[in-house]
């Protein structure tokens, strides 16, 4: 998600914008860590994470769309090609 950030700043920048977009994406961003850690911790698992962990994301990647019948955003994990 972070290039997508990146790409709504230089868009923004190019067409004379404020970075509002690119804020708003940041902001989904953070906000939607919290309601996976919530999911994760009302379904009993730990919110520890060894760096290593962490670590071993760079060839996976996450693409989600939202529903505009059921306003439901939808993810997937996918491997980068």
């Amino acid at each position: 998600m972070g290039k997508g950030i990146d790409m709504a700043r230089g868009l923004d920048l190019e067409t004379g914008g404020t970075g509002l977009h690119a804020d708003v994406l940041d902001d989904l961003k953070d906000q939607l860590l919290v309601v996976f850690l919530k999911r994760l911790k009302a379904l009993g698992h730990s919110l520890d994470f060894p760096v290593a962990e962490i670590d071993d994301t760079a060839r996976d990647m996450v693409s989600f769309q939202v529903d505009p019948v059921t306003r439901n955003f939808h993810f997937e994990l996918s491997r980068k090609s």
